[in-house]
């Protein structure tokens, strides 16, 4: 074997999507094997299809509130949030018939969803940014107080009976693909361009890698982090839509423990927590990942309360392997030197 084409098995073997595509290949035989054929039947992986924009909104949303070093615990609360302020909009423009909204009526609830979502981003960013307030004292305390007023708005019970129109963009599809596979590859996409090809993008990595070297550099950090926090808040939006077409109602507490695999895809796609580093590919693959196991518990019918104790077991293994793998390339480079 030549010494090029060792390098580059080598580069391939410490590349982070081969990881995370080896991971795929190995979760998939794995479960494969505990569930039988059903796991890989047509059904299964179309099912797969409607449920995947569901975790890789959250942990996109996620991705981009690390990317400065912060956190955004109130994602999915905002999305329950968002839900019930477009259910709410719905109801007062029909006289309290949903379900007969047309088109119209619907992009006008949907954009005061929008509205109120991007104001919850302002909230939390202006406070991040201006104030200084950890990230995580924020969202946690914006996450609370979305859950209280949600709670307070609903009295606790679930609204449903939404146009069949807005329920097609989470149960629906085109052509035999899910109409919300299709918005899912749209954002992405659009996502792609922002933080990779644009000017903001560059200065968003920029002041997660080094905030006081940004400002020497004449990068206004703080309105990069409040607009950071709004485009986090909008993937909440992209969430609570996908959440409304499939299950046609709302709930002040709705996929509450997805806060916890949110954290978990940001974790396994590579995410750095301290900011500066992440890539939208890795987070894609690993909402794939966290798809097939979730899809994998569930078949498997294990205990809900079990399947959230996996997702904390799951963060521990990885946080531990990290840092096995870091000491691990300590004690080589020392050898080597």
């Amino acid at each position: 074997m030549t010494k090029t084409v060792q390098n580059m098995i080598s580069k391939v073997r410490n590349d982070q999507h081969f990881h995370l595509l080896a991971t795929i290949v190995l979760v998939t035989a794995l479960l494969t094997i505990l569930i039988g054929p059903r796991f890989l039947s047509a059904a299964n992986i179309m099912s797969m299809a409607y449920q995947l924009p569901l975790i890789g909104f959250l942990a996109i949303g996620m991705m981009i509130s690390e990317l400065s070093g912060g956190i955004n615990l109130s994602i999915v609360a905002n999305a329950n949030f968002n839900g019930i302020i477009i259910a709410l909009t719905l109801r007062a423009l029909t006289g309290g018939n949903m379900a007969e909204a047309n088109g119209g009526l619907i992009i006008l609830a949907c954009l005061a969803g929008l509205a109120a979502t991007v104001l919850i981003g302002v909230f939390n960013g202006v406070l991040i940014a201006k104030f200084n307030i950890p990230a995580i004292l924020v969202t946690l305390g914006s996450m609370t107080l979305l859950q209280g007023v949600s709670i307070v708005i609903t009295r606790g019970y679930t609204i449903s009976g939404f146009p069949k129109a807005l329920i097609a963009l989470g149960n629906d599809s085109i052509a035999g693909i899910p109409i919300s596979i299709i918005i899912f590859i749209a954002v992405v996409a659009g996502t792609h361009f922002l933080l990779n090809r644009s000017s903001y993008g560059e200065k968003l990595y920029m002041t997660g890698a080094n905030q006081k070297a940004s400002r020497f550099s004449n990068v206004q950090v703080e309105r990069i982090i409040i607009i950071e926090y709004v485009l986090s808040a909008c993937f909440a939006f992209f969430t609570s839509i996908v959440m409304i077409g499939q299950m046609n109602s709302v709930k002040a507490n709705y996929a509450e423990s997805y806060v916890l695999v949110a954290v978990l895809a940001s974790f396994l796609g590579g995410v750095d927590p301290n900011g500066g580093f992440g890539k939208l590919s890795g987070m894609v693959l690993a909402a794939v990942i966290l798809q097939l196991i979730s899809t994998g518990l569930n078949l498997l019918r294990l205990d809900p309360f079990m399947i959230t104790a996996t997702w904390g077991g799951i963060i521990i293994i990885i946080l531990a392997a990290r840092e096995a793998g870091g000491f691990i390339e300590k004690k080589l480079n020392r050898k080597k030197e």
